[in-house]
């Protein structure tokens, strides 16, 4: 096996917190790993939307379980109806607005940008979707979880685009569930919705369905053990239905192929030549779509 795989893995298990309930996904990402190495070379007036019912902290180097570490440059203004997505690490993008809102995704200390954001969201699974000090620039920093113990709330508009969040469970030691301890959020902006399911361990209920809407972009966890299985990875797009897939959160190249294998057989599944994408509703596929960014 070459080396830099043996140090890529045997840095990603150090860095996995060795709790009960999580021997068997790391026995499965183990699996995953070696599969992937072993036959696969190369991975293959503003409106808002009605879909409603970096850092300050300590200097690291990027995290092994980035599959992605560069940095977003500045880049050109937008079009008048387009948001530009961009694939940052992870589970991390920057959204970018016509009227220059940038919003991160899972913020975290590994991984910054060259802009500071305007906002930034958190999931405080792991430590690689949220920082320990966020940059004291950042206008808005919303957490997924109440840091007092209760049910975050936040509805926040700013310039051309709002973001809001869904309440979820967060897995608790293996042993249980924590309620509400963390959120998904959902952006709008141009009449477009999307929503960032971040770490999601669990299937949505009526209600929490209902809060997300209408949804056209799913940003969705596609490790396969982590997270969800792709069993309930694919119950919760079904539930969403959001007319594109944006995959993140890559637990391996076999786990990749996977979901690409099993997404085949019911979506379009595309690779951008690039790591941004412009999206407006104008663009938006007519049927299901899977869209990977370059960079995973």
């Amino acid at each position: 096996m070459p080396s830099r795989y043996l140090l890529r893995l045997r840095s990603l298990l150090a860095s996995v917190r060795w709790r009960r309930g999580y021997l068997n996904k790391i026995t499965a990402l183990v699996a995953g790993t070696l599969l992937g190495l072993g036959f696969a070379a190369t991975a293959v007036t503003p409106v808002l939307a009605s879909c409603a019912g970096i850092a300050q902290g300590p200097l690291r180097k990027p995290h092994p379980y980035f599959m992605r570490s560069a940095a977003v440059d500045a880049v050109a203004s937008l079009t008048e109806n387009h948001l530009r997505i961009t694939f940052v690490g992870h589970s991390a993008f920057q959204i970018e607005t016509p009227e220059g809102a940038r919003i991160l995704t899972d913020y975290n200390d590994y991984v910054p940008g060259e802009r500071v954001p305007h906002i930034v969201t958190m999931n405080n699974s792991h430590d690689t979707h949220f920082s320990y000090a966020p940059d004291k620039r950042i206008l808005h920093v919303l957490r997924g979880w109440d840091p007092k113990g209760g049910v975050a709330k936040h509805n926040l508009k700013f310039r051309d685009i709002r973001v809001r969040n869904v309440a979820t469970n967060l897995m608790e030691n293996g042993d249980g569930t924590l309620r509400n301890g963390n959120s998904m959020f959902v952006f709008e902006a141009l009449g477009l919705c999307a929503v960032h399911i971040s770490h999601l361990h669990h299937y949505l209920s009526k209600n929490q369905l209902a809060s997300l809407g209408l949804i056209d972009i799913a940003f969705a966890p596609i490790d396969g053990m982590w997270t969800m299985s792709h069993d309930e990875l694919f119950r919760v797009l079904g539930d969403i239905k959001a007319r594109m897939v944006i995959p993140m959160h890559f637990g391996s190249m076999g786990g990749t192929e996977a979901f690409i294998a099993r997404a085949r057989d019911k979506w379009t599944v595309r690779r951008q030549d690039s790591d941004t994408i412009l999206v407006s509703l104008r663009n938006m596929p007519k049927s299901p779509e899977v869209v990977f960014l370059q960079g995973f």
